[in-house]
């Protein structure tokens, strides 16, 4: 019987840690999950950028890849973060001009070092969480719209990086963020709510299991007694028969 209350203390402790770990665990933060950076492709076609619009997490990157084969034909990037029109401010974006390929020579070397046919935008500093709005020219006169959407990782520390909602190239002080704190912190007290439920489920459970090996050991003992005081009187009796 001592064996058998070992083992069930044991089990018990064993259960308790359990409960102990997963109650840790539903607590930590959810900002400790790392956002992985991606890379968003942008086909450029001839009726313009495909798709002409995205959104992306902060520290993900955008590529546009000119597909329009048409003979003489390029393709040209712009973001005008200023609106000054040319294109060549500090933040502004402005790939040149994208040919469908590049010549090579036998070695696979361009020729042309300033032929390209991507362009590649990281969001991850210069340009972080916003709205950009940017341009697609056609050597042709073709100018096409397309839209970035940058949100905030939750990793993003308070300071790096301008709020959520915030419009680059519009700096209008009656523009308002949009409100992503309230939704985030609805879906949090959610998430909580039914951890907490969960939680409380294992805690009956192990309650219950606690009080039914409880009761399987005191029963285990009475039935040991029980034994014990037949084979005392047994015992007994045999000496009277003897003398």
């Amino acid at each position: 019987m001592q064996f058998v209350a070992k083992h069930s203390n044991q089990s018990r402790l064993a259960l308790v840690a359990t409960l102990l770990i997963l109650i840790a665990v539903s607590l930590l933060p959810v900002s400790v999950v790392a956002h992985d950076a991606a890379t968003f492709t942008v086909v450029v076609k001839e009726s313009g950028p495909t798709p002409n619009n995205g959104q992306l997490v902060y520290n993900d990157s955008v590529w546009w890849y000119n597909v329009d084969s048409r003979e003489n034909i390029t393709h040209r990037i712009v973001w005008d973060s200023d609106g000054d029109g040319l294109y060549n401010g500090t933040l502004d974006w402005d790939s040149g001009n994208m040919s469908y390929e590049c010549e090579t020579d036998e070695n696979g070397t361009k020729l042309d070092d300033d032929c390209k046919v991507t362009y590649e935008i990281t969001f991850n500093g210069t340009w972080g969480p916003g709205t950009y709005e940017y341009q697609d020219i056609s050597s042709d006169g073709t100018i096409t719209n397309g839209t970035i959407v940058v949100i905030s990782d939750v990793h993003i520390e308070e300071g790096d990086a301008p709020p959520p909602g915030y419009e680059f190239g519009n700096d209008d002080e009656t523009q308002e963020p949009e409100s992503d704190e309230s939704e985030e912190e609805r879906n949090w007290l959610l998430w909580l709510a039914g951890a907490s439920g969960i939680l409380s489920v294992l805690l009956i459970g192990l309650l219950l299991a606690m009080r039914t090996s409880d009761s399987m050991i005191n029963a285990d003992e009475d039935i040991e007694d029980n034994s014990n005081e037949m084979k005392s009187d047994s015992d007994i009796t045999e000496i009277a028969e003897e003398e």
